[in-house]
């Protein structure tokens, strides 16, 4: 199984994306409004306060026309006193005639004055659209300017608890989106290392849980096809199963040329066995025996693609590629000889004839894949390499393999055997003799293999 592939470098994890994302967003959206709300909100403070300010001096300048004609400078000084004492925020008003001197003056008592915060207002006294001098107006900002400070305060804790909420709101929906996401990721390093029945996050009534339920629905497809494979590796072959299963998008799996090993095995004297046993007897034979063949094919990375009757074809590199395919083939039929002499002291316990078994390997190229119409189709092995491990199968001795030249002196299997000498065959359809060859033994440490394999299976049997 091909492992995932991590990018290098930095993490940047959904969690702090989405979180990020919503706190900009968030950021610029508050600055905005207090930006916008603190201009907005001084300059109307500014405008109220100016409007406040000309209201008084104007009418300031209205009633002090008559006053300022007659020169009643103690009505004037009066009136000053009056409007300075009702409005905290007059530090001074003084009026002057059209000489530009000044006939009264008032000034607030306190002396806690800042010289940035005074504004000085200026209106001129008509009489009769006679100008007849002129107001001026010391105003403290002051009192406006904390005024404006409070306003801003309260709407700075205002902002910064809506900014917190909506941070606690952003960090819960980044944690509810990336959360379930983070627990699919181990679900699917889990399903990537073969569990199929891992506890998936509940399901929400979002993307995110139709996520979570296309993932159910995908592991359920999983398990569904592992399901297929197993039951369909118990009729044929498990690579052969995995070969078909792979490939369900192709209505066959094209012919093509292949190199491997052949076996044929078959059971001698099968037919007078069938004649005086009772078939549950015979079904138990073939049962045996299959289990046998399937043990040793799987041990050596072989498959079992035939039974044809009592006789069974096993192949050795040809469903996947195996460079020591020879060898394999030559061990497996071994260790089934080994597995065989158990088997007959079991039946020999039991008062039991024993059975006998011949075995043929050849190697070379073939042809693989499936034949026949879209309605029933079959996968075959077919070529000369597989007629000819057919026929050394039917002229090898009992309880022996035998071997071509083409197995003895292939790569994997040159000078590990040990073999007697040559027994010539004419075979049927070939126009010259060959030679096959009834393996003695193997290479010391493939035996010593047989032996620790064959104990094994034994306790496998006995368990």
């Amino acid at each position: 199984m091909q492992g995932t592939h991590h990018l290098k470098g930095f993490r940047f994890t959904l969690f702090w994306q989405i979180l990020l994302g919503m706190t900009v967003t968030l950021g610029l959206t508050i600055g905005i409004i207090w930006a916008y709300l603190g201009y907005n909100l001084n300059h109307l403070l500014e405008k109220q306060t100016d409007a406040f300010a000309n209201t008084i001096t104007q009418q300031a300048a209205d009633s002090a026309a008559e006053m300022v004609m007659a020169s009643d400078h103690l009505a004037l000084i009066s009136m000053l006193d009056n409007l300075v004492i009702k409005n905290a925020s007059i530090r001074e008003m003084r009026i002057y005639d059209d000489q530009a001197n000044m006939i009264a003056h008032s000034l607030h008592a306190t002396n806690d004055q800042n010289p940035n915060t005074l504004k000085i207002y200026q209106t001129p006294i008509f009489f009769h659209d006679v100008q007849a001098g002129e107001i001026r107006l010391t105003l403290d900002n002051s009192v406006i300017s904390e005024s404006l400070m409070r306003t801003r305060n309260i709407l700075s804790v205002i902002v910064t608890s809506i900014g917190v909420l909506a941070l606690l709101i952003a960090t819960w929906l980044a944690t509810s989106i990336s959360a379930p996401l983070k627990r699919l990721q181990k679900v699917a390093s889990a399903v990537a290392n073969g569990d199929l029945n891992p506890k998936l996050p509940r399901r929400q009534n979002d993307e995110v849980g139709d996520l979570v339920l296309s993932f159910d629905n995908m592991l359920q497809g999983l398990r569904d096809k592992e399901s297929i494979e197993h039951k369909f590796s118990s009729y044929i072959s498990k690579d052969i199963a995995r070969g078909i299963l792979a490939n369900l998008h192709t209505n066959k799996t094209p012919l093509q040329n292949v190199n491997g090993s052949v076996l044929f095995v078959d059971i001698v004297g099968f037919t007078q066995l069938s004649e005086r046993s009772k078939p549950e007897e015979i079904a138990e034979i073939l049962n045996h025996y299959y289990f046998l063949l399937h043990q040793a094919a799987k041990m050596y990375r072989g498959s079992v693609d035939n039974y044809i009757g009592d006789g069974a074809m096993l192949t050795f590199g040809v469903h996947k590629e195996d460079q020591k395919h020879s060898i394999n083939a030559i061990c497996s039929a071994q260790i089934f000889l080994r597995l065989t002499d158990l088997m007959n002291a079991q039946r020999k316990e039991k008062g039991l004839d024993s059975l006998e078994f011949r075995l043929g390997l050849h190697c070379g190229e073939m042809l693989a894949g499936t034949i026949g119409s879209s309605e029933r189709m079959q996968l075959t092995i077919t070529g000369d390499t597989v007629n000819l491990a057919a026929r050394m199968c039917e002229q090898a001795d009992a309880n022996k393999l035998m071997i071509s030249d083409q197995i003895l002196h292939h790569p994997s299997s040159a000078e590990l055997v040990v073999t007697e000498p040559p027994k010539v065959l004419e075979v049927k359809g070939k126009s010259n003799t060959i030679n096959g060859h009834h393996v003695i033994r193997l290479a010391p440490k493939f035996n010593r293999l047989l032996m620790q394999q064959e104990a094994e299976m034994e306790a496998m049997q006995y368990e």
